[in-house]
């Protein structure tokens, strides 16, 4: 397949290489009596936090094929609908210009559920670039997307989430009896989310590097929604701040998939169950 050899992001990884390498050591200030919150509470709410996300990243992949099968002619229509994060499912038009020399399709920003999306791809036929999505003839799509913004989580009422994040993946096609479409790729995200307890704001700011491992998707894609195999994965760095509290603390996330609507998510030392369909995480043990 040609997508390993011709998709090469240095400079994405070499960047995301820059945010996982400043590890910071915690410091509580002098915290006014009820500020301080505690480590069950970090703990607790990371795993929300990143099993939410997660669950927002599947349907970010679901978006991602719908576009890509649905661009023709200069436009895709296509289903923009994201799990877990951000609910909803909506019938979206984009334009995009191109290929490029470099068989890149780039498209107009577009603004759906809370988040402006920008978005680049391109075809891989035989070895060569190709105007399009062909369910036969396709061997590889590159993808580049970036998504800013901020929504109310569904999980949490009055949790606000903050979106920063820039993704590149390149997806595979096995063509076979099932299709399989698998994806590889790495994500710069700079995330965060706030909610009070008495009045005292607490702010998570993450700064992490995002990883999807061999994230395949059985077809045809009603019948299997979910990912049927592989992993997301995620190193993180987390800044917590509420009132004269200050802490910063690190974690290694990670979820993998078996096909079901319940994956797996280890986060730290916890393994916990996260429903992809609703992102709440639970059972952590």
């Amino acid at each position: 397949m040609p997508v390993g050899r011709r998709l090469t992001p240095l400079a994405t990884l070499t960047a995301i290489a820059a945010l996982v390498g400043v590890v910071a050591c915690s410091s509580d200030s002098s915290v006014a009596p009820g500020n301080s919150v505690a480590d069950a509470e970090i703990d607790q709410t990371v795993a929300s936090d990143v099993g939410e996300s997660f669950a927002g990243k599947v349907g970010e992949f679901r978006e991602n094929e719908s576009f890509q099968e649905n661009l023709s002619a200069g436009s895709s229509t296509f289903m923009s609908g994201r799990a877990g994060a951000v609910s909803g499912t909506e019938s979206r038009t984009v334009t995009c210009s191109g290929p490029d020399g470099s068989g890149w399709y780039g498209c107009v920003a577009y603004t759906g559920l809370g988040l402006t999306i920008t978005r680049q791809l391109r075809f891989w036929s035989g070895g060569n670039y190709a105007l399009g999505w062909s369910g036969t003839l396709t061997d590889s799509v590159n993808h580049r997307w970036t998504r800013t913004g901020s929504f109310e989580s569904i999980v949490k009422p009055g949790k606000v989430f903050s979106i920063n994040e820039a993704d590149t993946a390149s997806m595979v096609v096995t063509h076979g009896t099932p299709v399989l479409h698998t994806w590889n790729g790495a994500a710069a995200v700079h995330d965060s989310s706030s909610y009070a307890v008495n009045n005292v704001t607490r702010i998570f700011a993450y700064t992490a590097a995002d990883t999807a491992a061999a994230l395949t998707f059985t077809l045809p894609h009603p019948a299997n929604p979910y990912p049927s195999s592989g992993s997301l994965s995620r190193n993180l760095t987390l800044h917590v701040t509420a009132g004269g509290f200050d802490k910063t603390v690190t974690r290694v996330a990670k979820v993998t998939f078996d096909g079901s609507s319940v994956a797996v998510l280890q986060v730290g030392a916890l393994t916990c169950s996260l429903d992809l369909v609703t992102g709440v995480v639970s059972g952590c043990h």
